[in-house]
């Protein structure tokens, strides 16, 4: 058993130095996912307006609606992804890249 723990600490700092990229690759694939829903909704609540405010509220939703949530949810999830422990953190990312390989994957069949 103590094997299996020194393997999960080894590999948990391993990555600890590169949470913050980590964590930005989480946040940049999850937007990538579902970014067109994000744009479809909001797309749905301006349709009737003018063209010139549709094109204001999308120009403001990919500078500052993406960008706050890359900046504010990065920080976040390496909190998160922190707060797992020393002995999990490791796996604890192969299990979340896993899982959005696998939204990615079925989001894709979807469309």
């Amino acid at each position: 058993m103590s094997f299996i723990i020194d393997l999960l600490s080894a590999l948990s700092g391993l990555i600890r130095p590169h949470l913050t990229f980590v964590a930005s690759a989480l946040v940049a694939t999850l937007l990538v996912i579902y970014g067109n829903n994000i744009n479809r909704a909001v797309w749905a609540l301006v349709r009737g307006a003018h063209f010139i405010v549709r094109t204001l509220v999308f120009v403001l939703l990919c500078a500052l609606g993406y960008g706050a949530l890359t900046v504010y949810l990065i920080p976040f999830l390496r909190r998160l992804l922190l707060a797992a422990g020393p002995v999990w953190l490791g796996l604890l990312v192969v299990v979340a890249f896993l899982f959005v390989g696998w939204l990615a994957e079925r989001h894709s069949r979807r469309a």
